[in-house]
């Protein structure tokens, strides 16, 4: 029993009571121990923490605040440098230098940049530029002692200073940041010595700081800030004992006395102090925390109340106090991520350009690439590669030589674009243009920014337009020029071939649809261009796959052909096409017959070569097409040599007849119109002339006939009617009433459909009233067939254009076709006055010619006029008008106009 007493007293240990009495007080003791030693352990472990944490706050708001601060600074120098850069910086560069350093959006505290003139006279500041405009009131800053001392200080040492805290015009407590500007001297920044600097003077720029809001900046905490914290001014760099200006205090608790009791358990309070040298002014910015007994803090009794559970409690709590060290750690570096945030999103704008970015060393190493310019050369990585191996060998040149001139700092290049030849990983080359600037760096033979830009896009686009010129939009084939191209081609083929052997015969044909502009001008353009579409279609399926099918504008096609018997095949090409065009067309419902007229010329194998051009080709087949339409519509026409037995130089004159509205060396001359009874000038004959520039003044006689003959006179004469509208409108101008102008209409233009058209559009244009003008056609030309003469002139009569009959009583003199037709006046030729009134015979037909006009009721216009008896004999016949040597020659526009002012206009 007694055993079992022991035992249970023993806890169950053998031996001894006391023994094991002792070892259970032990236990105690050790456990009490070992409680009082991981008590002591927490709070000195809480100490460590709060003064690691006290550490790294007084270090963070030191950086940030240094940081913050040289931004202020920043600022103040990049304005100055502005100035430094420019004899004369504008308002608006002001205003944009500001927008550019987006001063508003990333420095709220600064409350207004000014540039401040110094007016030597009065040692006053006068406030030139402000921006934001509306930031405050707009008085002068007012220059006291301690002002103008602080002035003289920043001139004279070129210095970037900061003032004493002081009451803003704006209403704020804050400091100026001011830098000095100075007048440039030879291109030169700072004008180097004091003396000069004085000299050199002109102003400041001054940076208004609020206080209260760089402190909030710095410390967002506010009130709630865990230490006392205090900001304070204590002097210049150079000064000695000079007073402290406290700046900011505040945060932290209110600092109450410990009881005596606990003041022997408290851990000594941490202070630190960081100097901030600002402006040339230096800042302390002073940390201080209050005195903390740890021993009481929750942890550590934690401890103490569960010392039982001894090293249980001990490892918790210590784990516990890890996680609270790490979270301090964390916090740390959320701080520093927000100092690096700025870079942060300048990098993300970098990374978001469309642009390849990149920079490299003076050896072509590239150290940084955007993903622009990675997708750009299609490569994962380029940092490390060099830029050298990347661009074309044979560009390598240029690029040294453009960056060595960019080092040597010529000016112009900086951010000027050079465009070379880069590879890819595959082997594929891409041209690329490439801008480089150097950057401000401390590494060996300097830094560069390169910014690359794909030009294949561009190029691509820029064959797409190519392309686009020289084929026709509606049809798909290929327009005139890229016509006249490959006719060039294949001559020059034909002449190359004629060296070595025999030439291929080459032949050519201009398709041109009879009376289209009808369709046009009843159905609308859109059945128009679908009529053109299915007669492109039908060209198409008619012509071999070697054969050349373009579209040369309006309702005009044509056709090459390169192969034996060229001409005889082209002919029968013809024939078939022809053919074809005859068939009816069925389009939106409408039944539709078209015809057309072609003009075919060539080349036979035994042709020379050198004596045609695409020139004279497209002529000679323009020629035969109109004399197939001549014949009546839906024929055609070959030229052949007999058709033409002109000389080299009579050919040569065609090709630079085609070339003379190019060069501008037709004119027109004028002839005065004057009333036969009142001699008063009421209009003038437009009269065509050509100054060669070799041959100078070529004769009429010699080149309208070319011109009727290749058709060029159609496109001459519609810039003659353009020009005698221009003329004649400047005339009603001078005399405020209106004069005519009488313009020749050639048997050719009578044929082309869009003359009435071409007559309605000069008319608009130049704002003519219809009535100042006269067309003049031929006898021949108008009863050789009457019905379409009477359709055009009925359109001409409708539009209010008088129609005269030119050489009347020459030609057929039908008085049955000219009854019919809608013309106002006729023109007796030179011949029937030659011999008036000398010769009786000629007297009586002259007289009866104006008689005969009179009975039609139509006016007359007697031309060749060259004696005062042949005027006086037209007035007592009572003829209408009357034009010739006498009256005037033909003069050029400008003399025209010079005599109706000084005297046709007086008399």
């Amino acid at each position: 029993m007694s055993n079992i007493t022991t035992r249970r007293n023993g806890y169950g240990v053998p031996g001894n009571a006391r023994m094991s009495r002792w070892l259970g007080y032990g236990l105690v003791m050790l456990g009490c121990l070992v409680t009082l030693i991981a008590w002591g352990s927490v709070a000195g472990r809480l100490a460590e923490d709060a003064q690691s944490r006290f550490n790294a706050f007084g270090e963070a708001r030191e950086l940030l605040f240094d940081r913050h601060v040289k931004r202020l600074v920043d600022v103040a120098r990049s304005f100055q440098g502005l100035f430094l850069a420019s004899d004369e910086v504008s308002r608006e560069e002001f205003r944009t230098h500001y927008d550019i350093l987006q001063v508003q959006n990333n420095l709220p505290e600064v409350v207004s940049v000014r540039l401040d003139a110094w007016r030597p006279a009065d040692r006053q500041l006068s406030t030139r530029y402000r921006e934001p405009v509306e930031a405050g009131p707009r008085d002068d800053p007012v220059v006291d002692a301690a002002r103008a001392q602080w002035i003289d200080a920043a001139r004279d040492g070129n210095l970037c200073l900061l003032t004493l805290p002081h009451r803003l015009p704006e209403g704020f407590v804050g400091v100026d940041i001011g830098v000095s500007i100075y007048r440039q001297t030879g291109g030169q920044g700072d004008p180097g010595t004091v003396e000069r600097r004085r000299q050199a003077f002109q102003g400041q720029v001054n940076v208004s700081i609020d206080l209260n809001r760089v402190i909030a900046t710095v410390m967002p905490e506010g009130i709630n800030l865990p230490y006392r914290v205090r900001v304070s001014d204590i002097g210049t760099v150079a000064g000695i004992g000079q007073p402290e200006t406290v700046v900011y205090e505040g945060g932290g608790p209110t600092g109450k006395d410990l009881a005596p009791w606990f003041g022997s358990l408290a851990v000594a309070a941490p202070d630190r102090r960081y100097v901030i040298e600002v402006g040339q002014r230096l800042w302390m910015l002073s940390i201080h925390q209050q005195p903390v007994v740890y021993l009481l803090r929750a942890e550590a009794l934690l401890v103490l109340l569960c010392g039982a559970l001894g090293t249980l409690v001990l490892a918790m709590t210590l784990r516990h106090q890890q996680r609270r060290v790490d979270r301090s750690a964390e916090a740390v570096r959320a701080m520093d991520q927000q100092a690096e945030f700025d870079d942060a999103r300048l990098r993300g704008v970098i990374d978001q350009s469309t642009e390849g970015i990149v920079t490299f060393d003076a050896d072509g190493v590239l150290l940084a690439a955007n993903p622009a310019a990675l997708a750009m050369f299609r490569r994962e990585a380029l940092v490390g590669q060099s830029l050298f191996h990347l661009i074309d060998a044979a560009d390598l040149p240029r690029l040294h030589g453009h960056l060595r001139r960019l080092a040597d700092g010529s000016s112009g290049l900086d951010g000027t674009r050079i465009e070379l030849r880069a590879s890819r990983p595959d082997g594929t080359a891409f041209p690329l243009s490439l801008a480089c600037r150097s950057l401000v760096t401390v590494a060996p033979g300097g830094e560069w920014l390169g910014m690359l830009r794909d030009l294949s896009a561009g190029l691509r686009a820029a064959a797409a337009m190519r392309k686009l010129a020289q084929h026709d939009a509606l049809t798909g084939l290929i327009n005139r020029e890229a016509f006249q191209k490959r006719l060039a081609q294949a001559l020059d083929d034909r002449r190359a071939r004629a060296v070595s052997g025999v030439p291929l015969p080459l032949a050519m044909m201009i398709i041109d649809l009879d009376r289209f502009k009808k369709i046009n001008e009843t159905l609308g353009h859109l059945v128009g261009d679908r009529v053109l579409l299915e007669i492109a279609a039908r060209l198409r399926g008619a012509l071999d796959e070697d054969a050349v099918l373009a579209r040369l504008g309006g309702d005009e096609f044509a056709v090459l052909l390169m192969e034996v018997d060229a001409l005889a095949h082209i002919e029968t090409v013809a024939r078939r096409i022809l053919k074809l065009l005859s068939e009816p067309l069925e389009v939106d419902g409408h039944r539709l017959r078209v015809s057309g007229s072609i003009g075919i010329t060539g080349l036979e194998a035994g042709d020379g070569v050198d004596d045609v051009d695409g020139v004279v080709m497209m002529s000679q087949a323009d020629s035969a097409m109109y004399v197939a339409k001549n014949a009546g519509r839906s024929q055609l026409h070959v030229h052949h040599r007999e058709d033409r037995q002109h000389s080299p130089e009579q050919l040569q004159r065609e090709v630079d007849l085609h070339r003379a509205l190019e060069r501008k060396e037709l004119e027109l001359y004028f002839q005065p119109q004057f009333d036969c009874r009142t001699r008063a000038l009421v209009g003038a004959e437009a009269l065509l002339r050509w100054h060669h520039h070799s041959q100078g003044m070529v004769s009429p006689a010699d080149f309208i006939p070319v011109a009727e003959e290749s058709g060029l006179i159609v496109p001459i004469g519609r810039w003659v009617l353009d020009e005698a509208c221009r003329h004649a409108r400047n005339w009603h101008d001078v005399t405020g009433r209106p004069l005519s102008v009488a313009v020749n209409l050639s048997s050719r233009q009578m044929v082309d459909d869009d003359i009435v058209s071409a007559v309605r559009e000069s008319l608009a244009r130049h704002a003519l009233a219809p009535e100042s003008l006269e067309l003049e056609i031929t006898e021949s030309a108008a009863v050789t067939d009457t019905e379409q003469a009477r359709g055009l002139l009925n359109r001409l009569a409708a539009l209010g254009v008088s129609v005269s009959i030119d050489d009347f009583g020459v030609g057929y003199s039908s008085l049955s076709y000219l009854r019919d037709l809608p013309v106002q006046r006729f023109k007796i030729d030179r011949s029937f006055l030659v011999n008036v009134p000398q010769d009786a015979g000629s007297s009586r037909l002259v007289s009866a010619m104006i008689s005969m006009a009179r009975s039609l009721e139509v006016g007359l216009v007697a031309e060749g006029v060259e004696t005062a008896e042949q005027l006086d004999f037209l007035a007592e016949q009572h003829c209408d008008v009357a034009q010739g040597y006498l009256l005037g020659k033909p003069v050029p526009a400008t003399e025209f106009m010079r005599r109706l002012r000084e005297e046709w206009l007086i008399a």
